[in-house]
This record gives structure tokens, C-alpha cells and sequence, in this order.
């Protein structure tokens, strides 16, 4: 058995185990107070040595709790002391130690309807108080558990009176309750529990005397009138009905919660998932950048649950606090309780709180948050009945909280706010009236933060919607005049600063930094760009999970490697600040070398066995046809063009088609173009830049634009760094394949099959046998390029390269159409798994559509209508405008369309594919004999097709 209400002692069949000096016995205490659950060593050595431990704490530690577990051991008790993962415990029955037996005791007593059982249960507890708990123990972490557990004891005294109340013994409770409403003069439920025991002893007018009293009291040291529930006490005596007793609760209702003029919008899955939290813990936090609504949602919060605690709401605004000194003493203002000279504000609200079933809304903790996580700690621990709910910017990181991060809104309930609001400033405000789309770019550009769009909506009084999104780049358009509100509120700026002004000098400093990102970014970036270089990689780490932590930093998860980002509006605070350091061009420049060499290196590693792990790098969402470092690497290929650092300007450009193009799409091929025109055509990238440029005109269909871009290559030109699919001259083969002279195209590659052979570049010579496969396919002999994809397969199978290997499977399947379908569908079924592997969406799309044109001639033209239906969707993807395989698709469902009967629409697509200059899909009548008149443009060919074939899907 041990005990610590007193001295603190272990014995074991009656028998006094000697348990050492002083600091053994705190390491016991320690150990006791949380039986049964691991207590860590630093926690220990906190509550032994507090911020003073000895040089070998950790020593002195095992050798306490090593004699501590020989001297149990050897009284042969059940008690034992083990070490785990967790720390060390205490392995015992809860109830063989006296303060876990109280507990018990209380809780068997507040569970028992009888009264009269119900004191003797209580009176059996609080006998087992020996003396003051932990005697002879002085460190701070004793001390404060002493008089927290001082005050639970008074708690469950107030509880046992009530119940002897109950049972009618107030006169033996009389004598007692005097001598306790001596110590707390201000207790209105001692007052309450006295005034009953004194009525019902005959004594009214000593009841009455009391209230009066201790209204006196209330008013002179604390300003307030008596609660409720003691004025429903004095009521009940001065009407003389004597009736049930009548305890009164100290805590007036606070159920004050300031009223919002304006509704809450897009909110209500936060507001029920808080008050979920709220019944699984004591502490639940709202955390979230500044402006985000974390108080507003809290407000709402407080509002549903009013009614769930007995003594109501308080709400703790700690904004104005200059700092962390006068927490307590703001939380006692908002309960309008007056702590007294003679304690400590913590201990008094605490002991205050220990007796109340209430919600307190700690609002906007950030620039306090040590203190109050140890008073919420406190709080928490001592005080069963009483929940808190707190907004931060940042967790306060006490045991047993639950953060809730507060998100900004979405597109839908950021444009309903916009809207709300802005017809509050002019009623006659029509959003279908504005510029299409402006009011959704608003929200969009300020992130969907309540506070940024609220301000926003402010201005309509005086601009168009169209306007504010001309103005938005300048944050101090975003501000305005609420009275009343704190001044952070005032401006967007103002908000983003009060976070900002609470970040250590490193935190700022990689803020800023961060700006300089364009979308989002990850932890390699992060240390590359932004790090100081005596910095080491966890150094970067620590620093970036603080502003995380801090909310000044969104988290991005995913099937790839974690990414971050800021706000729109936070990354243009941040460049403010990065140029008043001015810092901002070596750090624009550190950003753009970073991206050039990323995109260089994977250009290469693509060509290897690592294909999948670089692709996976810049492409994380294959179903979106983008990269998340595309406004990245676009932000860099500006920054260098305006420093007119064409040499690495061209580095990034040559480094597009295999790690975008055939991935994600043509978009940047512009990029290629606007080095062209201000690059030196001797240059050794010259060539390699056009292209790369003439490249992706050629997927966009724009093959003029193409020629004119390879004429611009001096003859005689070349480059070595040039990308296997990017030869100008391939180019112009290319579109002579396209416009229909597909003899050329074979010559152009059977001339390079020599050079390629005769390199050490396997992608390139794959290529080269590919594109045979394919004119031989477009001079209707594709068995004809059967030993040019025996050979690639030959070549594949050498390297271990996904795309490589891809490439072959259609070159190879392509050549057996004819002569061996069902093993050519299984080529192509091959290439798809492959290129799907390294998202390959160029050679996805290939193997694709050669699969369905094969099922649409052998008895299977119902799947090949679903296959085609995906793949026009599917090359989308390679450019904003019908490119050339969409072209070919369109090509191969008009001959399918003409197959399932649908004459009309086959006759239709075929004069549109006649009209854009490709090869008549169809044999036989010309056009105007199919009653065809009008040819589609491309892009009506496309809703056309698709049209057509979901009828057969």
C-alpha cells in the first residue's frame, strides 16, 4: 500500500518499506501519480530536478529507481517497476495507492442516488487524508500538485455537504460549514450550503445575515452581485419554505456569447466535427492561419453547446494581453472571479474551476501560448467537468488536445460570402451582372480566407468586381474599418503581421524566403533555395515544421513526397518583406538555378533505369495532366529570361519534351519559343531549342508554325544535347507523314536508322525503328516494318527503361496488325502497363488507340467505341488545341462509325478531317454525295465524335 495524502510512505503487509531520502521519494511520488501508465525519463527528471538537474541526471534517475525496485522486490509485494518505450511504471493495483483509492471512493459516491450512503461514501474518502499531501516533498512540480489536489479535496467536501444536506444533517454540518465559509468568505456555494444549514436549524435570521454579508463582500472586492443560484437560496429562506435543500452552484451562466450580426457560411461540417472533439476531449484546438474564421467558427461552437454545461460559456479573449503574464488574470476577468492576495491566480482558478460544469473559449492564444498551455494543462487535469476550446495559430501541445485545423473556405462558401457580404455594402449588388467569373477569381486569388474576402466584398461600394481582381496584388487594398475589432483585424496586412511578428528571427527570415516559390514545393527545395549555407538539412526541417506548426505554411499530402505551400496572400506579404531585406534577386536567382538543374537532372533520368522515380518526383497526379512544379519551373524560365540569362534559359527549355511533353502536355512549348527569338542562333543549344519549340507546335497541330520554326536552324546545324524527339529534321518528316506523304517520312527515317545504329543513345534508335513502324502502317503495309520492331524489341530488352521498352511493344504490335491481332493487342496492352508506370501519357494514348483500331476490324467494335471514347478525352492532355493524334483518333472512329452504320456522322467527321488537310479516312463517294455541306471545325469534330460513340458504349 502506498500513500501520499500525508507523509508519503510504501508498507507492505503492515510493514514500513524503506523507500530512501528525499529525492527517491519524489521519484515514487512521480511514479505513483500516474500508476500503471509510463512516465518518461525527462518528464521525471523535470518533476525531481525541475529546470536545475544535476550534470548525470539520468544516472542519478536509474539509481533511484533501481534501489526503489529492489526495495520493493524484496517485501515480495505485487507492486513492481519495469521500463518500456514509453518511460518508466509503476506496476500496481490503482487502489493500493491512497490518492487513486480517494478517487475511486468519489466517484462510487457521486454514482449513489441514496444520500445518506452517498456522505458516508464521501465522509469514508476524505478520512483517508492522513495530513498535507506529499509532506516534506518541496519542488516546484510537488508544489503545485499539492495544491491542486488541496483544491480537489475541498471540491469533493462541497460535494459530501451537499449530499449530507440532502440527508437532512445540517445540523451536524453546521459547526463545520462556519468554520469553512471563514476560510472562503467569497465561495458563494459554501455561503449557499450554510444559509440552508442555518434555516434549517431554525436559525433564519443567521441566514439571512449571511447573504447579507456575503452580498457585501462580492460587491466590495469583486464588483458583482450574487449568483443565481445563491439569490434563489436567499429568495427561498425569506419566503420561509424550507423545503428540499437548495446548493448553489458559484458560477453565474455565462452564457454571454457575443452575437455575430452576420451568418456563419460553409462552416457547418466544422461545427459539428468540433463538438465531436468536445465530447471525446477536455481540450479541443482551432488552429489555422490568421483570417481563416478560427474565432468565428469557436463563437459558433460555443453557441450549439451552450446547453450542454450547467454553468455555462466564458469566453477568454486574450488579443489584447501585451504578454503571457496576465493570462489567469484574464481568464478570472472573463469568469468574474477575484482570485485574492493570498493565492496565486493559477491556483485560485483552478480550485474555482474544480467545482463547475462549464466550456471556457480561450481565443486567440498564439502570442501567450506557453503560458496558457500550462494553465489549459492544469485546467484539463484538475478540472473534470470543464471543456476548453481554444483558436491559436498553433496546437498548444498539451497532453490530450485535439486540433482541429481550420481550413479556408471552398470556391462554393467563399463566393456565397463574397456575395453576402458585398450586397451588404450595396444592396443592388448582382453578381450576374459582373464580369464573368470575377467574383469566383477573387475568392480563388485570396485563397478562400473569410477575412480577405469580407474585406474584398467592402470595396464593391466604390469598384466593380473586375476592378478589385485588377487591384488584388496590393494587400493594402484589402483593409477597412470594423469598430470594435482588434486593429489586426483592420487590414489583411495587419493580420498577416501579428503572425508574422510572432515568428523567431530564422522563422521570418525562411518566410520570406519561401515566397519566392511559385505554387508549392518540397523539403529538397526548401533546403536548396532557402537555407543559410552554414545550415544543415535538419536544420531547414525544424524550421519549416515550425511555421507548419505556426500556420503559415500549408501541408500537401499525397501519393508522392510531402509538398508545402503558402497562401497566395501570405507569399505576397512575403515578397514584401524579401525585398524590403533586399534579398529578393539572389534569391529569385537561387530558385531558378535550383529548378534549371532539377529539370536538367531528370531529363537525363528519365533515359534510365530511374525513369519511374523522376517522374514520380515531377509528377505526382497523373490523372491531371500536370506537374506541381509547374508554376515553379515556369517562375524560373521568367526570372531568367528577364535577366537575360538565355545560356540556362535554353538548359531548361531542352530539358522539356521527355519529362513534360510526354507527360503532361505541350503548355510550355511556348517557353522554347520565346528563347528562340532571343537566342543567338550559333548558340550550341540553338537547334535544340527550336526543336523543342517545333515539337510541341507539331503535337498541337500546327504544323506550319512548326516548318517556319525549323527553317530558323542554320544549316548544318546540330547539338548534341538535343532530346531524341526534338531533331528539327524529324519534325518536317513528321509533318510530311501527316499531310499525307508518308514515302518521305520513311526516307527521312531510314536515313537516320545508319546514324542512330551507329550512336550510343538507345532512345533514339528505338525511336527511329518506331517511326518506321509507323509510315510503313500509314502506306497501308504495316508488316513491312516487322524487322524494324523485332529490332527495337532487341534494343529494349537491353535496357532497363520503361519508356524504351514501351515504345518497342508499339513499334513491334503496330507491325503485326495485320498478320497476328490478338498477339499485336497484347503488345499493345504490354506498351499501355509500362507507360502508365512512368506516366507516359504520349505512348498510353498510342497504344491505346492502335488497340482499339485493331478491335473495330475484328468483330469487337463496341469496345473499341468505349476505348475511343476515353482517348479523345485522353489527348487532351498534349495541347489546348486537336492535335495531331486527335486527329488520327477522329480519323480511326470515323471508319468505325461508318462500320456500326452511323453514316451521317462518319460522313460528317470525314469531311472535317478533308477540310484540316489530313488523309481522306474513308474510300469511296467524295463528301458532297454523303449530303455533307458544312465541315466542322475541330473542335466541333471532337463533341461530335464523342456524341456518336457513347450510343454504342
Amino acid at each position: 500500500m502506498f500513500r501520499m495524502l500525508g507523509e508519503v510512505d510504501a508498507l507492505v503487509d503492515g510493514r514500513r518499506v524503506d523507500i530512501g531520502h528525499i529525492r527517491q521519494r519524489s521519484v515514487l511520488v512521480c511514479l505513483l501519480v500516474d500508476v500503471n501508465r509510463p512516465v518518461s525519463a525527462d518528464a521525471l527528471i523535470h518533476r525531481v530536478w525541475a529546470d536545475a538537474p544535476p550534470g548525470k541526471a539520468r544516472n542519478a534517475l536509474a539509481a533511484y529507481v533501481s534501489r526503489l525496485r529492489r526495495a520493493l522486490a524484496a517485501e515480495a509485494g505485487e507492486a513492481r517497476i519495469t521500463r518500456g518505450p514509453g518511460g518508466y511504471l509503476l506496476q500496481a493495483d490503482e487502489r493500493s495507492v491512497d490518492l487513486h483509492r480517494f478517487r475511486h471512493q468519489v466517484r462510487d459516491a457521486r454514482k449513489t442516488q441514496n444520500p445518506v450512503d452517498a456522505v458516508t461514501l464521501f465522509n469514508d474518502a476524505l478520512d483517508m487524508w492522513a495530513g498535507e499531501p506529499l509532506s516534506a516533498i518541496d519542488t516546484p512540480w510537488a508544489n503545485q500538485l499539492r495544491s491542486s489536489l488541496a483544491a480537489e479535496r475541498f471540491s469533493v467536501l462541497l460535494e459530501r455537504n451537499d449530499a449530507a444536506l440532502r440527508a437532512g444533517r445540517h445540523a451536524e454540518l453546521l459547526g463545520e460549514l462556519v468554520e469553512t465559509a471563514q476560510t472562503y468568505p467569497l465561495d458563494e456555494r459554501v455561503a449557499g450550503q450554510l444559509m440552508v444549514a442555518q434555516y434549517r436549524s431554525g436559525r433564519q435570521d443567521h441566514a439571512l445575515k449571511t447573504y447579507r454579508f456575503v452580498r457585501e463582500r462580492l460587491a466590495n472586492e469583486l464588483g458583482v452581485d450574487p449568483s443565481p443560484a445563491l439569490e434563489a437560496v436567499y429568495v427561498q429562506i425569506l419566503h420561509r419554505d424550507g423545503g428540499s435543500p437548495v446548493t448553489a452552484s458559484p458560477q453565474r451562466p455565462v452564457r454571454q456569447i457575443p452575437r455575430r450580426p452576420t451568418r456563419l457560411i460553409g462552416r457547418a461540417g466544422d461545427v459539428r466535427s468540433t463538438l465531436t472533439a468536445l465530447d471525446e476531449s477536455p481540450l479541443v484546438s482551432l488552429t489555422g492561419v490568421g483570417g481563416v474564421g478560427k474565432t468565428r467558427l469557436a463563437l459558433a461552437v460555443a453557441h450549439e453547446a451552450a446547453d450542454r454545461f450547467a454553468d455555462g460559456v466564458a469566453i477568454v479573449e486574450l488579443a489584447p494581453l501585451p504578454d503571457g503574464t496576465a493570462v489567469s488574470r484574464a481568464m478570472c476577468a472573463a469568469l468574474r472571479f477575484q482570485p485574492g492576495a493570498d493565492r496565486s491566480p493559477d491556483e485560485a482558478l483552478v480550485e474555482f474551476l474544480q467545482r463547475l460544469r462549464m466550456l471556457l473559449v480561450v481565443d486567440n492564444c498564439e502570442h501567450v501560448l506557453p503560458h496558457v498551455a500550462r494553465l489549459v494543462d492544469r485546467i484539463t487535469t484538475h478540472c473534470p467537468d470543464v471543456k476548453v476550446l481554444a483558436t491559436s495559430r498553433e496546437s498548444l501541445g498539451v497532453e490530450g488536445e485535439w486540433v482541429i485545423p481550420v481550413k479556408p473556405l471552398n470556391e462554393e462558401a467563399a463566393t456565397a460570402l463574397f456575395v453576402e457580404r458585398a450586397r451588404a455594402s450595396r444592396p443592388d449588388f448582382d453578381p450576374g451582372r459582373e464580369r464573368a467569373g470575377a467574383v469566383a477569381d477573387i475568392c480563388r486569388r485570396l485563397d478562400g480566407l473569410p477575412l480577405a474576402i469580407e474585406l474584398a466584398a467592402a470595396r464593391m461600394r466604390a469598384m466593380s468586381s473586375a476592378d478589385v481582381l485588377r487591384r488584388l496584388d496590393r494587400l493594402r487594398l484589402l483593409s477597412g474599418r470594423v469598430n470594435g475589432a482588434h486593429p489586426r483585424h483592420q487590414s489583411l496586412t495587419a493580420t498577416i503581421d501579428w503572425s508574422y511578428q510572432l515568428l523567431s528571427d530564422q522563422e521570418q527570415t525562411l518566410f520570406a524566403t519561401l515566397s519566392v516559390f511559385a505554387g508549392g514545393f518540397d523539403l529538397d527545395a526548401v533546403h536548396a533555395v532557402c537555407a543559410d549555407p552554414q545550415m544543415s538539412e535538419d536544420d531547414s526541417v525544424e524550421l519549416l515544421m515550425g511555421l507548419v506548426d505556426k500556420s503559415m505554411v500549408e501541408v500537401e499530402t499525397g501519393p508522392g513526397a510531402t509538398r508545402y505551400r503558402l497562401l497566395e496572400t501570405l507569399r505576397a506579404y512575403g515578397r514584401e518583406r524579401l525585398a524590403d531585406a533586399g534579398r529578393l534577386a539572389e534569391t529569385t536567382t537561387r530558385h531558378a538555378h535550383y529548378f534549371t538543374d532539377l529539370i536538367a537532372a531528370a531529363a537525363a533520368g528519365v533515359r534510365g533505369a530511374q525513369e519511374a522515380e523522376w517522374i514520380a518526383r515531377f509528377v505526382t497526379e497523373p490523372a491531371k495532366y500536370t506537374t506541381p512544379d509547374y508554376d515553379n519551373l515556369r517562375s524560373a524560365f521568367e526570372a531568367m529570361v528577364a535577366g537575360r540569362d538565355v545560356d540556362r534559359a535554353m538548359r531548361l527549355v531542352i530539358s522539356l519534351p521527355e519529362v513534360m511533353f510526354m507527360r503532361v502536355g505541350v503548355h510550355s512549348g511556348e517557353w522554347a519559343e520565346t528563347v528562340v527569338e532571343i537566342a543567338d542562333d550559333d548558340h550550341p543549344l540553338y537547334s535544340a531549342v527550336v526543336g523543342t519549340a517545333a515539337r510541341a507546335a507539331w503535337f498541337a497541330g500546327r504544323y506550319h508554325r512548326a516548318r517556319h520554326l525549323v527553317a530558323l536552324v542554320p544549316r548544318g546545324s546540330a547539338s548534341e544535347e538535343i532530346s531524341y524527339c526534338a531533331d528539327p529534321a524529324d519534325i518536317l518528316a513528321d509533318i510530311a507523314l501527316y499531310e499525307g506523304n508518308p514515302a518521305a517520312a520513311l526516307e527521312h527515317y531510314q536515313r537516320e536508322l545508319t546514324a542512330a545504329r551507329a550512336a550510343t543513345d538507345p532512345h533514339r534508335l528505338v525511336w527511329v525503328l518506331y517511326n518506321i513502324t509507323v509510315c510503313h502502317a500509314a502506306l497501308h503495309d504495316p508488316g513491312a516494318g516487322l524487322a524494324a520492331g523485332n529490332e527495337a524489341m532487341q534494343i529494349a530488352d537491353g535496357v532497363a527503361n520503361p519508356t524504351i521498352r514501351a515504345m518497342a511493344q508499339c513499334a513491334l504490335g503496330r507491325a503485326l496488325t495485320h498478320t497476328q491481332p490478338e498477339r499485336a493487342m497484347a503488345l499493345f496492352e504490354r506498351a499501355r502497363e509500362l507507360a502508365a508506370g512512368v506516366v507516359n501519357n504520349w505512348l498510353i494514348g498510342i497504344a491505346c488507340a492502335e488497340d482499339a483500331a485493331i478491335r473495330a476490324v475484328h468483330g469487337d467494335p463496341v469496345t473499341a467505341a468505349g476505348i475511343f471514347t476515353d482517348l479523345i478525352d485522353h489527348w487532351e492532355f498534349g495541347s489546348a488545341g486537336i492535335g495531331s493524334y486527335q486527329w488520327d483518333t477522329l480519323a480511326d472512329v470515323t471508319r468505325l462509325l461508318a462500320c456500326l452504320g452511323a453514316d451521317a456522322e462518319a460522313a460528317a467527321l470525314h469531311r472535317a478531317l478533308v477540310e484540316a488537310g489530313r488523309e481522306p479516312p474513308l474510300a469511296g463517294p467524295a463528301p458532297t454525295e454523303l449530303d455533307v455541306t458544312t465541315a466542322l471545325s475541330g473542335h466541333d469534330a471532337v463533341e461530335l465524335a464523342k456524341t456518336a460513340l457513347r450510343r454504342y458504349v
